[in-house]
């Protein structure tokens, strides 16, 4: 009995150590945290980047209590989290570079930097030259350089749900006059190879939304100008122009169960300088949209009311003119994918300022005009031509191009979306279409010195179309394409397009090369062709001095033969940021023009590197 007590009181002395040593244990926590992170699905739409996307992965605790009083101390745990731009983060620099023959060159260079939370920035640089002489259609060869350089920056703040962005750019395209024909005198002595040369310095500033969820009030607010240089070759300095223009739009847009609603309003002015002072422009628009996306039929409707004012120093009042251009997207869903036919309509309003005109056509002045002393008389202000069509209103004109579009057709994709196609008719009305004339002066020692004037007259356009894609395979496109169109010109003068034009390509992309061969088609052209003469009263015809009278000629219209540009590339992918290409155009060496007297350059090559660094 004795030996039972002593058992019993030694019990009693080690069962509370034992029950101090686990509770001083506590607890056993096992965490159950398997992060798993699965292939992003493609949006629908664009993405917005603004928000960032973050991964908290679900944790799970288990707690077996191991005495009947625990204490229990959690700890923080940071969930994982991850963004788009640490998950699938660009290169900040790409780089495009490469020379070929005939001598040419190309660089592409951007440097981007991007921060989910704070903004973006933006610096780029763009050039391409060709610097063989090209022969022109009388076998002349002069200097036929052309070189298109740019280079801006561009840079944007996130704030909430807006962004704050603006870019500031410089564009610089230069030609050569090498379709001027001088055979008997020197080079540039009646403008035979001078520089055409045109500098475009553009700000652009805007804050607001990206538009791409409507179930909120969006909004944006603009501020655009520019400066535009004339740097041609010019008997005299004075007689260079130069352009400047200042812009501001807005636009809201919401939408709501299927509809949505949008406003826009813009503003510009274009003011003319040096020998284009006292010529402006003033625009004016507004615009309204709505939509509905409805089971069988998605609509977008609205219109664009223009107001347009024009002033140039050859008018006694101001040109106006008011516009209204009806807009139209109506699709239909029949249930099958294959026929989906498909209601459009737009168009718009575009000044003829100087520019607009340069972009179309480069050579549209002549580095002798109007100064020469056979185009100017005694009784004539200096840089006044004699005669009637060269003035400075040529290179301004008082009435804007304006265009009405209708397009009426089917589309859709057949068998599994291999085959994508596009039929359809269309008919446009060109108010104040130009028609680019060329014209020569009539001189003993000159066999072409071409001016290039465009001539307002009204011209309506009826088209057949048809575009056609094909992907037998993912990595594979063949591209078809053919557009028909006739011309119903109110004019007897020859508008220099083409009658017919169509395409047919071929592309390849693999992991490792890709490639591609494209053909491009397009009939004769023509354009009309005028010369004023001098006839002098009691002169030797062989000089130009005294007075006499002017006589407008019409000459055989210029016309360029069906034109074949056949054209291929080539790139393989050395690596995943490094890729090694080969470009090629005109490969069948044809006669190709954009504009008349001025053949493009023949066969080219261009090899070079492109690189993501």
């Amino acid at each position: 009995m004795k030996r039972l007590w002593m058992i019993a009181a030694c019990a009693a002395m080690v069962v509370p150590q034992w029950v101090a040593a686990q509770v001083e244990k506590q607890v056993e926590v096992t965490k159950a945290y398997v992060p798993r992170v699965e292939s992003a699905a493609k949006l629908a739409i664009e993405p917005d980047m603004n928000d960032t996307t973050r991964m908290r992965p679900e944790i799970g605790y288990t707690v077996t209590p191991l005495s009947l009083r625990t204490t229990l101390t959690t700890r923080p745990i940071r969930p994982a989290t991850v963004t788009y731009w640490e998950f699938n983060r660009p290169q900040p620099f790409y780089l495009k570079v490469g020379a070929g023959y005939p001598l040419n060159s190309v660089l592409d260079f951007y440097a981007t930097t991007q921060n989910p939370s704070t903004g973006y920035a933006m610096a780029y640089v763009n050039h391409a030259g060709y610097y063989a002489k090209i022969a022109n259609p009388f076998g002349g060869k002069h200097n036929s350089t052309r070189m298109y350089n740019r280079a801006g920056i561009a840079a944007g703040k996130y704030i909430g749900r807006h962004t704050l962005e603006g870019e500031l750019s410089y564009d610089n395209r230069m030609y050569h006059r090498y379709g001027v024909w001088v055979p008997s005198v020197p080079e540039l002595a009646f403008g035979a190879g001078a520089m055409t040369d045109y500098g475009d310095a553009r700000l652009q500033l805007r804050f607001g939304d990206d538009f791409q969820d409507l179930s909120r009030l969006n909004f944006e607010v603009g501020l655009h100008g520019g400066l535009f240089f004339d740097h041609s070759d010019l008997p005299v300095p004075d007689m260079s122009g130069r352009e400047s223009s200042i812009g501001a739009d807005g636009r809201i847009a919401w939408a709501w169960g299927r509809s949505r609603f949008g406003v826009s309003i813009a503003y510009d002015y274009l003011g003319g300088h040096k020998y284009l002072e006292g010529s402006n422009q003033q625009l004016i628009r507004a615009g309204v949209r709505y939509g509905f996306d409805g089971g069988v039929v998605r609509l977008d409707a609205g219109a664009d009311y223009y107001r347009d004012r024009v002033g140039t120093t050859a008018l006694a009042d101001y040109e106006r003119g008011n516009y209204l251009i009806p807009y139209l997207r109506l699709n239909f869903n029949l249930g099958t994918p294959g026929l989906q036919p498909f209601v459009e309509a737009d168009g718009g309003v575009h000044p003829n300022d100087l520019r607009s005109l340069t972009e179309q056509n480069p050579y549209v002045r002549s580095s002798q005009w109007p100064s020469d002393a056979f185009l100017t008389t005694s009784d004539q202000p200096q840089g006044k031509s004699l005669f009637p069509i060269y003035d400075e209103t040529s290179l301004w004109l008082a009435k804007s191009s304006v265009d009405y579009n209708f397009r009426l057709g089917l589309g859709g994709s057949l068998w599994h979306s291999i085959v994508a196609y596009r039929l359809y008719a269309g008919f446009s009305i060109h108010d104040n279409h130009l028609f680019w004339t060329g014209w020569q002066v009539a001189r003993p020692d000159t066999g072409c010195d071409v001016l290039f004037l465009p001539v307002q007259a009204r011209q309506t356009v009826t088209s057949l179309n048809g575009e056609i894609e094909i992907r037998p395979l993912s990595s594979l496109k063949i591209d078809l394409g053919a557009h028909g169109r006739l011309y119903n010109d109110e004019t007897d003068l020859k508008n220099g397009d083409p009658a017919f034009a169509g395409n047919a390509g071929i592309a390849y992309e693999g992991r490792r090369i890709a490639f591609g061969v494209e053909a491009r088609f397009e009939s004769a052209r023509s354009w009309s062709v005028y010369r004023y003469t001098l006839q002098s009263a009691g002169v030797d015809g062989s000089t130009w001095e005294g007075s006499g009278t002017l006589e407008k000629e019409a000459l055989d219209p210029f016309r360029t033969p069906f034109g074949v540009d056949l054209r291929a590339h080539f790139d393989w992918h050395v690596s995943g940021r490094v890729t090694l290409f080969a470009e090629g155009r005109n490969l069948l060496n044809r006669k190709l023009y954009d504009e008349a007297w001025f053949p493009e350059p023949g066969a080219r090559f261009t090899v070079g590197i492109k690189a993501n660094f």
